[in-house]
């Protein structure tokens, strides 16, 4: 470029000076200031100008539709342009969870200022398309109440129970037992229990056991009858801690799958402990009577704990320290792995044999591959690592709470996230991202962190109902539509 143009003038860049614009006939042959190359020039560099206002015009003509950028219109038009979308079936069926009603838990005789506390919801071997739920609002009290759902309209209501049963005792919830401090209420499928685990502090480790009664197939009346007065038995399995200790409690207690000898297994505040199907208790992990495992740091609190799958006698558990502990339970503890997440673990949900999902304080909330972690320790002995996780799910929002709540549906890849905001939402475990659910992304309790959340299917369902344990309510969100009458 000249540093000033001067008509009749052509400013040349390699010797830094003018000449004066000659004819062809006088100019030298390879002159670059005659007259037909300073006009081929001027008019290359004007179209090379007009191109690139032309591609910029472009630019700015050609954008990417709104809705491709949704993860369900969007997944599918990538499905038929041949893409494989991961998190489509995922974005699917969280976009069809739809609010079908609500079970309360509080009448007139209880009341509750705070979410539900505790809550079990068993569906599988039900029937009457009806569920049975147990439930305490203040950790004392444990209330148990039939969730029937209509079959038209599919949603549940109270007083769909007086379908059900000829009996209005039963449309109100019933008080099965009491119990200072629970910690957690579970079924174990295999043995037909209902298992409750209390926190209080003591010189042993104790659930509470009982065995719903259960009617025949060809009975009308629902599949398990609460309420019944005199023929519901109550059991408790105890695992005695040293003399030495009077502050052993229960934090959580997990059934043991089919293919493990066992019935439960329980996370207390000293360590693992195991409850065979005769009833009795003892220390798979820790600080039984005389003698703990590893660093006396290692198992100050448990309170989570599953089975891997395909592996039902691989057990992975952590809490507080934040050690993610993984044992086979025919080895001794002293053999089994820890891996150091930094955060004290308030839930683990395995994913599949090799990957799982763990939630923790500070809004911790990631997935790891267990085989691609380079500092899992292979005993107890040795310090353990910090790992790195294959993503963290960056929008789960958790700073400070044990007891919220989350779950797992493995099907569909969606986990359900309880915020400390009183929200919940749903996240795909394949990729990280946040799942958009219209009702689910309604929910906001008055009342704090939502401590129940979990993934149970109706009788005779395919997909499971989301139950959100919100205020004195037991919450129901199904996939389906809104009114029956909307569907083609």
């Amino acid at each position: 470029m000249a540093p000033n143009e001067i008509p009749g003038y052509y400013w040349d860049e390699k010797k830094q000076r003018y000449f004066k614009v000659e004819k062809g006939a006088t100019a030298p042959s390879d002159a670059a200031w005659s007259s037909d190359k300073v006009k081929k020039r001027k008019l290359e560099d004007a179209a090379s100008v007009e191109a690139i206002r032309r591609l910029n015009l472009n630019k700015n003509r050609v954008m990417r539709s709104r809705a491709v950028n949704q993860p369900l219109m969007g997944g599918f038009f990538a499905r038929e342009c041949g893409e494989r979308d991961l998190d489509l079936p995922a974005a699917a069926f969280a976009q069809g969870l739809v609010e079908k009603g609500k079970i309360p838990l509080a009448d007139a005789s209880w009341g509750s200022n705070t979410n539900v506390k505790h809550m079990l919801v068993a569906g599988k071997g039900h029937k009457n398309d009806i569920c049975t739920a147990y439930a305490t609002l203040d950790e004392t009290v444990v209330l148990s109440t039939y969730i029937p759902r209509d079959p038209t309209s599919g949603r549940v209501h109270r007083r769909l129970i007086s379908n059900h049963i000829d009996m209005p005792t039963h449309l109100r919830p019933n008080r099965e037992m009491g119990m200072r401090q629970i910690s957690d209420i579970k079924y174990s499928e295999k043995a037909h229990r209902v298992l409750i685990t209390s926190r209080s502090p003591c010189s042993e480790v104790s659930t509470m056991i009982f065995a719903p009664k259960r009617t025949d197939s060809d009975d009308p009346r629902p599949s398990w009858l609460i309420g019944e007065s005199g023929t519901t038995l109550y059991m408790n399995a105890r695992a005695y801690g040293d003399h030495a200790f009077n502050d052993y409690g229960a934090n959580v207690v997990c059934p043991a799958p089919r293919g493990n000898s066992y019935m439960f297994v329980v996370g207390s505040s000293r360590g693992l402990v195991h409850c065979g199907m005769d009833m009795s208790m003892g220390w798979s992990s820790p600080w039984g009577p005389g003698h703990y495992y590893g660093p006396q740091n290692s198992f100050l609190d448990i309170f989570a704990v599953d089975f891997q799958p395909l592996h039902p006698k691989v057990v992975l558990f952590g809490g507080r320290p934040g050690y993610l502990f993984k044992g086979d339970m025919r080895q001794n503890a002293l053999k089994w792995s820890k891996l150091d997440l930094n955060n004290a673990i308030t839930h683990i949900k395995p994913i599949n044999e090799n990957q799982v999902l763990v939630a923790g304080i500070r809004n911790m909330l990631s997935v790891y591959d267990l085989r691609y972690t380079a500092k899992f320790r292979g005993s107890l002995d040795l310090p353990a690592g910090m790992a790195t996780p294959l993503f963290k799910i960056d929008q789960y929002k958790n700073d400070a709470h044990i007891k919220i709540g989350l779950d797992l549906d493995l099907a569909s890849g969606i986990a359900a996230a309880a915020h400390d905001d009183g929200k919940v939402a749903l996240y795909s475990v394949r990729s990280g991202a946040r799942l958009p659910s219209r009702d689910i992304d309604k929910i906001q309790s008055r009342h704090g962190a939502i401590h129940c959340l979990q993934f149970e299917p109706f009788p005779g369902d395919v997909t499971p109902t989301l139950f959100v344990g919100e205020h004195s309510n037991i919450n129901a969100y199904t996939f389906g539509v809104d009114d029956p009458d909307d569907e083609a």
